[in-house]
């Protein structure tokens, strides 16, 4: 006769501190002479606080247990035999709950909130992560408020090819990785847990994989369990991470739903293309189908894995949106641009309207260049350019149409570029002379200026941009336009930038005028401290950052905000402020400056600062 429990009684009987009672009385596990998991009929109880057993029935993981008095008990919880699956998995749990060795507050991660529940939770109806859902719920135990952090995904993407890491760190959990294979103990998990939460996991994770893979090591009963608990049931993200990295090593498809729904957050999604890519032989479909879901670093990650496609669908997808991130266009121009021949497809007669759009803004971010390859490395580029033109001059009459070909024509007239070495992708002389003759024809019509006039009005902020940075080709004054923005939103920082750049001799105490009487400097400026001042908090003290900046242009103008600058709480106003006196020179610094300046090198917290407050009164260049 097959023993149901069979499987947990194996499992437990090589955990420390239990012991597996399957002789005569009552049948089950115990911790501290007390049983915590009974096994009850063919079913499983086990004991959990009363608010856990209400959860893991709402959530249709158990059912109440009636010992046969008539009445649920309030901590136990019946598991029946038809979820037999989840009984290790939960009796771990339950022995966490019940430990006297580790009470459940002093567990690293108590009863914090699951990370994967937290992304599943917060999914749309088209499956992408909600702006709440991007929030993951341990940054307020990792950040404080106004403290500098990265972006979703941000620290993996800029280290992603930084490999190595400490050797004591790759040791230690390797073997305990082992261990835990092969007894599963919790103290084990919890000291593999301490050193995950500090997440640099991208600084060891290659090597440190690399020597589990090459030792003994087993999935079942212990390993593959601990990992779908990281990958499932943990809290924070490192732990999350390595989780994932497991399961990408233990390759069991049974993973995968859940590995793709974890994904669709940016910060997880490169250890889970690396996981999908281990479990499946042909990986590139469900790495497309997660890519269209975000979009971000994760979404660079994947298009990377992308690039050696050969499907037709993947290869239009590239061109049409693969590209597309709001990190860096740049980071995937290149890649999209030669994996989804951009070259073939705008050699059709008549390539559609979407595909010129996509095109433009590919061949713009070629030339801007940056972290990835760009124009100079493209083979194509004198062609694709020569093509794309020929579509559009005459043709296409938009904004993102004139800074393309702003673009283009800036980049053919450069002086500096050394157009021998490029004649590699087909820049010849005459070629490049006589397309920047048709673009300069073109720009040259009237057309171009009545676009951006009409559209300098526009309430969308994105095109209003664009539309700026038109004017600025064509010498058009935005004040007036600027000028009513920032009286609509005076606490805009963005507003302030824009009327600094606006701003001349005629106008620069309107502008002085209108900051003394919108920003409160008593009230902000309480203070040097050591602040970076980022958070809403500090939205005034953005604003402050570009007038100050601004004032280096204007010798002798707005000292009462520069001074006052020096007792702001933010180290940057307070050095933004050390900078304009600097460019001003000594000349305009007062004997009553003198003495403030003096006063604030006294008090101020930061030793750079504290260096250029010196150096400043000894007349000293600070860089």
């Amino acid at each position: 006769m097959n023993d149901v429990y069979a499987a947990l009684k194996h499992f437990f009987s090589q955990v420390d501190n239990v012991v597996v009672n399957d002789g005569k009385g009552a049948q089950g596990i115990k911790h501290a002479g007390k049983m915590f998991a009974m096994f009850y009929k063919g079913d499983l109880t086990l004991k959990f606080s009363p608010e856990r057993v209400t959860e893991l029935i709402e959530s249709g993981q158990g059912l109440p247990h009636d010992p046969g008095t008539g009445k649920s008990m309030k901590d136990r919880i019946l598991i029946p035999a038809s979820q037999s699956e989840t009984w290790i998995e939960l009796t771990e749990e339950s022995l966490e709950y019940v430990s006297k060795k580790k009470g459940i507050n002093d567990l690293p991660w108590r009863n914090y909130p699951s990370l994967f529940d937290h992304i599943k939770n917060n999914l749309d109806s088209n499956g992408k992560l909600t702006d709440w859902g991007n929030k993951l719920p341990d940054e307020s135990r990792r950040y404080k408020e106004g403290e500098l952090r990265w972006v979703s995904g941000g620290m993996d993407g800029a280290f992603s090819h930084h490999f190595g890491g400490n050797q004591k760190t790759i040791a230690k959990i390797v073997n305990l990785t082992q261990v835990i294979s092969a007894k599963g103990r919790l103290e084990d998990k919890i000291e593999v847990y301490h050193i995950l939460l500090k997440d640099n996991l991208m600084e060891y994770i290659d090597p440190t994989l690399e020597k589990i893979i090459n030792l003994e090591v087993y999935p079942e009963p212990y390993l593959h369990n601990w990992a779908k608990w990281l990958a499932f049931e943990s809290p924070d993200r490192g732990t999350v991470k390595f989780g994932i990295a497991l399961l990408g090593l233990i390759r069991d498809k049974r993973d995968f739903d859940k590995l793709m729904i974890l994904g669709k957050h940016e910060e997880f999604t490169l250890y889970v293309a690396v996981a999908i890519t281990n479990i499946f032989e042909e990986s590139e479909a469900y790495l497309w189908e997660l890519a269209k879901h975000i979009h971000g670093w994760g979404k660079i990650h994947l298009v990377e894995r992308l690039s050696e496609t050969d499907n037709p669908e993947i290869k239009k997808w590239l061109l049409y949106e693969g590209y597309k991130n709001s990190v860096m266009y740049e980071y995937l121009a290149y890649i999209c641009a030669t994996a989804g021949d951009l070259i073939k497809e705008l050699s059709n007669r008549h390539p559609d309207t979407k595909l010129l759009k996509s095109a433009g803004e590919m061949i713009e971010a070629l030339i801007n260049g940056g972290p990835a390859e760009d124009i100079s490395n493209y083979k194509d580029a004198a062609k694709v350019i020569q093509l794309y033109l020929g579509h559009t001059l005459g043709k296409v009459y938009t904004i993102d149409q004139l800074l393309t070909l702003h673009t283009i024509q800036s980049y053919l007239s450069n002086k500096e570029t050394n157009w021998k070495e490029l004649s590699r992708n087909g820049w010849m002389d005459d070629l490049r002379a006589n397309l920047l003759g048709d673009i300069n024809r073109e720009l040259s019509l009237p057309v171009w200026r009545n676009l951006v006039n009409e559209k300098k009005y526009s309430a969308d902020n994105d095109e209003f941009w664009k539309v700026d940075q038109a004017a600025n080709i064509f010498g058009i004054d935005m004040w007036d336009v600027h000028w009513k923005k920032l009286l609509d939103k005076p606490n805009d920082s963005s507003h302030w930038y824009h009327i600094m750049k606006s701003a001349n001799n005629e106008r620069i105490d309107q502008v002085l005028e209108l900051a003394m009487k919108k920003i409160d400097i008593n009230k902000i400026f309480t203070g040097a401290e050591d602040n970076m001042g980022l958070g809403k908090d500090y939205k005034l003290h953005h604003c402050l950052d570009f007038i100050i900046q601004g004032l280096d242009k204007y010798p002798g103008k707005g000292v009462n905000l520069i001074l006052a600058a020096l007792k702001s709480p933010v180290t940057r106003n307070r050095n933004m402020a050390i900078g304009t006196l600097n460019v001003w020179g000594y000349e305009y610094i007062t004997d009553d400056i003198k003495k403030l300046i003096v006063k604030a090198k006294k008090v101020e917290p930061d030793a750079d600062t504290k260096k250029n407050l010196n150096n400043l009164l000894k007349r000293q260049f600070i860089e």
